[in-house]
């Protein structure tokens, strides 16, 4: 009788425990749920756990290639934003926090995961070199739209990050990615000229015109002798 209490006190724990890491995995985030100062090693915080160890690294390789334009960059990913906020709204809180700690031409690129919204903001001084145009269609156009059109989070950071990268660089906006929308031509069912000129149809025309003529005479002829 004792075991079974203590086995059912055990899988109560657990269904517990289970409740509380769902409640904080979904939990809605704010500014001041992530780190008071700017991560320096670590520049992806992946909150919302979507990358692996790999893309991990390989996003902190280029974020911090743009320190070589004097830009501190950090991507930040978040389940969900709390109610009434918007991913641009904790982006920019988040950005003034950790200026207020380390002024630089700081760019912060957000992530909330369950509506697939991204934000990218920049310090005012950086929006001389990033305008918040470009800004804009990176996150929405590079990033976001991407995301709703089925790439990974790797490879939609990866490409936003390389627009960005590709301006710092001095050189022409590439713009969004170009999306085929050619459809492949529509085959009419009305012949052309030519295919009308080429065509032997007519000639079966004749032919059978000619048959059901000759055939019904003839039959006629055997039947009335």
């Amino acid at each position: 009788m004792m075991m079974r209490w203590l086995w059912g006190l055990f899988l109560w724990g657990l269904f517990l425990l289970g409740l509380v890491v769902l409640a904080s995995s979904s939990m809605a985030l704010t500014a001041a749920d992530f780190p008071a100062a700017p991560p320096v090693q670590e520049r992806v915080v992946d909150q919302a756990q979507v990358f692996s160890r790999a893309a991990v690294g390989e996003l902190n390789r280029h974020l911090s290639e743009l320190t070589s334009y004097d830009v501190e960059a950090h991507l930040v990913t978040l389940g969900r934003v709390d109610y009434g906020s918007t991913p641009t709204a904790v982006a920019a809180d988040l950005l003034g926090r950790w200026q207020q700690q380390n002024p630089q031409d700081r760019l912060v690129t957000l992530v909330e995961t369950r509506t697939g919204q991204v934000a990218v903001v920049a310090s005012p001084a950086l929006t001389r070199r990033l305008p918040p145009d470009l800004l804009q269609s990176t996150a929405e156009d590079t990033m976001a739209g991407q995301l709703r059109r089925g790439e990974g989070y790797r490879f939609t950071m990866l490409q936003g990050l390389q627009r960005l990268d590709t301006v710092l660089a001095g050189e022409e906006d590439p713009g969004p990615p170009v999306l085929e929308t050619a459809m492949p031509a529509v085959r009419s069912n009305v012949p052309s000229h030519g295919e009308t000129a080429a065509s032997n149809a007519l000639t079966w025309v004749a032919v059978l015109l000619g048959l059901g003529t000759v055939i019904p005479m003839v039959t006629w002829w055997v039947f009335s002798r």
